[in-house]
């Protein structure tokens, strides 16, 4: 039996939990999470290690955690986060100190190679480790400025580059059948029943189908997120919620849905969900963060007056499809799915008699505090911030990778 371990229903991370799943032994009751019929590996494990010290980086900054810079300390810091572990109410707090205690002690802080991973920068030289969401990579950041400030075929060769330096690590096969979604608002027609029993609800709607809800012609193909002016790419998603949240829609609006099927095999450039296992030690942690810093610039909302972002994120879409990618997946900045950005409309089809309508009944808003001052406080500590195309996109990128 082993003597200290982490169980499957001790994860909040899926590929932390896969890797119990795959190589883990049954276990009786978790002495951590009080729950039983799962599988574990010892701490001792060195590739569980190796994940759960991945998954601090990711989520965490030095600030947050070393406690020479005002930081939690580290044990209760990953217990109490819910982002790797997900513990009940009544988990036990020192059992699962002892058993992190062998994974953060399995290398240090410090480790004298790359080959590791490192939890701490050398704060006392100035060097602190800021978190994977939370750092952007210069190289990304630069390029999104040229793109602001260039025009983008200047700049595409630049921006292949970095694509192409990527290519081991975001390239995904999808194959043929997968299904996806689309939406549209709006219906075809509205109809009335010619004999209607008073109680009943007079009217019946018939959807967008086929042409009506693809993708639209080019003549007609306003700009987009990746598409510039007169370019018809197609805009799916993974799942019917994901694809009407992309529409923004308002209260009342009744929206029009269809499933969509891959009609052959793709190639995408993935920058949704990553399998952070391939990410096991600190060059391949620079290299996820470069990956993550493309992620948020796809994804940051835009805001209809500040639309002249585009320009950043056509040009990646075009990088992507100029180094031979049939598209591009990206995660939802509204929804929990992920969007699927098809290069040649007709690699998909609409799926006959999927079609399906849906009335958009209340939107829910999720709020967070950011950083304000009252109007008596000294401004005398700040400046303000520089006004450009630049600033305003990072803007939208720190307050999504902001903690929440």
């Amino acid at each position: 039996m082993l003597e200290s371990f982490i169980c499957q229903n001790c994860v909040a991370d899926k590929y932390l939990r896969a890797e119990i799943i795959s190589r883990g032994d049954p276990v009786p009751d978790c002495p951590i999470c009080k729950r039983g019929g799962g599988l574990a590996l010892s701490t001792d494990d060195e590739l569980l290690a190796r994940i759960v010290r991945a998954l601090i980086r990711l989520n965490f900054s030095e600030w947050d955690y070393n406690t020479h810079l005002g930081g939690m300390q580290l044990r209760k810091l990953v217990f109490s986060s819910k982002l790797i572990f997900d513990y009940p109410e009544d988990a036990d707090e020192s059992a699962f100190d002892a058993a992190f205690q062998q994974i953060e002690g399995m290398g240090g802080w410090y480790p004298q190679s790359d080959e590791e991973i490192s939890l701490g920068g050398g704060y006392w030289d100035g060097r602190v480790l800021f978190g994977l969401r939370a750092e952007r990579d210069r190289a990304v950041e630069n390029l999104v400025n040229a793109s602001l400030q260039r025009n983008w075929h200047e700049i595409e060769p630049e921006a292949r580059q970095l694509i192409r330096s990527l290519k081991n690590d975001i390239t995904l096969k999808l194959n043929a059948g997968q299904k996806y979604y689309r939406g549209r608002i709006g219906v075809h027609s509205r109809l009335k029943k010619v004999f209607c029993n008073p109680s009943e609800f007079p009217f019946t709607y018939l959807p967008y189908s086929g042409k009506d809800i693809g993708h639209p012609p080019m003549l007609h193909a306003s700009e987009g997120r990746f598409n510039r002016t007169r370019v018809s790419i197609l805009y799916l998603a993974s799942d019917r919620e994901t694809a009407v949240a992309e529409l923004r829609p308002h209260p009342g609006h009744l929206i029009s849905t269809a499933s969509f099927r891959l009609e052959r095999d793709m190639v995408v450039a993935n920058f949704g969900d990553l399998d952070i296992r391939k990410f096991l030690h600190d060059d391949r942690l620079r290299e996820l963060r470069t990956i993550l810093s493309l992620a948020d610039i796809l994804n940051v909302p835009v805001q209809p007056e500040h639309r002249f972002l585009y320009a950043a994120t056509q040009l990646i879409a075009d990088a992507v499809r100029a180094e031979g990618y049939n598209g591009l997946i990206f995660n939802s900045s509204v929804a929990f799915g992920f969007n699927l950005v098809c290069f040649d409309p007709n690699d998909c089809t609409v799926i006959a008699s999927s079609e399906e309508i849906h009335e958009v009944r209340s939107l829910a808003y999720e709020l967070s505090a950011v950083p304000a001052l009252q109007q008596d406080e000294d401004e005398s500590d700040y400046i303000k911030d520089e006004d450009s195309p630049l600033a305003t996109l990072l803007h939208g990128v720190s307050l999504r990778a902001a903690p929440r």
